[in-house]
């Protein structure tokens, strides 16, 4: 019976060996690709685990893996090198219509052979992808954080115009989205397609409330310069506040709104007056495109504006 026993036992070893041995160090490379391209990053740190790289682990999670709106399609996977008991595995990779390549080491891993297991494992760098994700927000707002495949990243001040941070992935397409910042701005939802280098811009931008808001402001602005009493504000242009109001109108409203720097912003306006002796003119006026500048504020979303003095 002992005698049987150890039969059974050396043979199981036996086979081992020799589904070790013979075992294609490609397998423990295409496994971890797989949990990859199949948003399972539990299993994928398994195989290779990130934090033994000093790796930021936040958000190589099943969470936001599993949230990406595309992932690693795994076009190949080959062994290039083998020499004992170290073997090189490449793979070729295809996400949102690039192709890419990544070698991996490999090496024999001796106490696989009590199980019957490839006997491979991966002694590479786990494939994960440095990003940085920038909010340029004009220097105006303070977005602290964005939100990544549904996790949240903090942001720092970057430069004096935007906020920035960096974070690892595993290669994939992930959405960021950024707060909400009320009526009169938004930040346009982006992308970040991990493939190194890897960089997702998002950007504030003024909504058509805030638009109009300013424009109304604007109207009454540059009704105010043709009326008695208001003219020669310094806000109206100069060759305006020089003319009898009662002789001055706005032909075109104000339009072309364009935002100058932090909260300035601009319009164009269309103002006539009388034409200067000897000017030809078929109803005895001039015009004239000019331009309002004013700073504007937000405060409990009620928007305020001063116009500047116009030289």
């Amino acid at each position: 019976m002992v005698g049987a026993v150890a039969l059974a036992v050396g043979g199981y070893l036996t086979a081992a060996v020799l589904v070790s041995n013979s075992s294609d160090p490609s397998e423990v490379v295409s496994s971890y690709l797989v949990a990859i391209a199949d948003g399972d990053a539990s299993t994928a740190a398994q195989i290779i685990d990130p934090a033994e790289s000093d790796i930021d682990t936040t958000y190589l999670t099943d969470d936001v893996l599993g949230a990406a709106t595309e992932r690693i399609e795994v076009v190949s996977v080959s062994t290039t090198e083998r020499e004992g008991n170290t073997a090189d595995v490449e793979a070729t990779m295809r996400l949102a219509s690039q192709t890419f390549t990544h070698t991996f080491t490999v090496t024999r891993d001796a106490s696989a052979y009590w199980l019957l297991q490839s006997g491979w494992r991966a002694d590479s760098s786990p494939l994960t992808v440095d990003a940085d994700v920038v909010v340029a927000d004009g220097g105006s707002f303070d977005v602290e954080q964005v939100d990544l495949a549904g996790t949240e990243i903090d942001l720092t001040e970057g430069s004096s115009r935007s906020r920035t941070a960096g974070v690892q992935v595993y290669p994939a397409v992930y959405d960021v989205t950024g707060p909400d910042l009320g009526p009169y701005f938004t930040i346009k939802p982006g992308e970040l397609v991990a493939i190194s280098p890897a960089v997702a811009g998002l950007w504030v931008e003024p909504t058509e409330e805030l638009n109009t808001a300013l424009l109304d402001a604007a109207k009454a602005r540059a009704d105010a310069c043709v009326e008695p009493g208001t003219s020669t504000d310094a806000a109206c242009p100069i060759f305006i506040r020089q003319q009898d109001p009662s002789a001055t109108a706005v032909v075109q409203a104000p339009h072309n709104l364009s935002f100058v720097d932090g909260r300035q912003f601009m319009v164009s306006v269309v103002f006539s007056y009388p034409a200067a002796d000897g000017t030809r003119s078929s109803d005895g006026t001039s015009r004239s495109s000019t331009a309002l500048v004013g700073k504007y504020t937000v405060d409990d979303e009620e928007v305020s504006v001063e116009f500047l003095p116009w030289d």
